[in-house]
């Protein structure tokens, strides 16, 4: 008989996902949407990106009260971070998560309206694998980097900002990690711009 394949233990990984304050959010729709409606938005692809890690313990990293409050509403472990910058945010969760015995981080970004899931990027693995490689999801441009899994005991630089996406594959290589590449429609979209907003609407309907 062929050996199955063990199923990676999810309590061993922790979804990292770092959440800008919700009055400062999605500013580059200004011209758009009134800051109540950006508020708004910017709740609603939170909350959806959190019920996807509904299966793991989850990391919300902030520097604001309101966002803190929101997580701990949601039963995550809030991580506070006042230094500026998603790279330091998301480099703050990542080691949090370590040190509460995580293996590996799911990082994922806030505004994800179509999330619903997380499960599928570790579940197809083997525990061997996922421990010597980073899954990467890029966005619809394949330019950044919506969602990644890796080890949280390797000294990773995150790139987050223009050409993350390539950046992070760069960084995994010289980590000794294999890179996975994952297109995923529902993870694919996030919201920066109104063309952005409008491609989420239409693949919402």
């Amino acid at each position: 008989m062929p050996s199955q394949r063990s199923a990676p233990d999810f309590s061993t990984i922790g979804v990292v996902i770092p959440v800008k304050a919700f009055h400062h959010a999605k500013e580059r729709l200004s011209d758009l949407l009134t800051p109540a409606e950006r508020i708004v938005l910017a709740k609603y692809c939170a909350d959806r990106v959190v019920d996807a890690a509904r299966n793991f313990d989850v990391f919300v990293v902030c520097d604001d009260p309101d966002v803190a409050q929101w997580a701990r509403n949601h039963k995550a472990k809030v991580v506070w971070q006042p230094e500026v910058g998603l790279n330091a945010a998301v480099r703050a969760g990542v080691e949090f998560a370590r040190t509460h015995h995580k293996q590996l981080a799911v990082v994922s970004h806030s505004d994800l309206p179509l999330a619903t899931e997380f499960e599928h990027l570790i579940s197809d693995q083997s525990p061997e694998t996922l421990l010597s490689s980073i899954t990467l999801v890029p966005d619809r441009h394949k330019d950044g980097t919506n969602v990644m899994v890796l080890p949280t005991n390797f000294d990773f630089e995150f790139c987050y900002g223009k050409n993350s996406f390539q950046a992070h594959q760069e960084m995994a290589k010289k980590c000794g990690l294999s890179v996975r590449v994952v297109d995923d429609q529902s993870l694919a979209v996030d919201i920066d711009t109104a063309d952005d907003l409008a491609v989420a609407r239409q693949l919402e309907n």
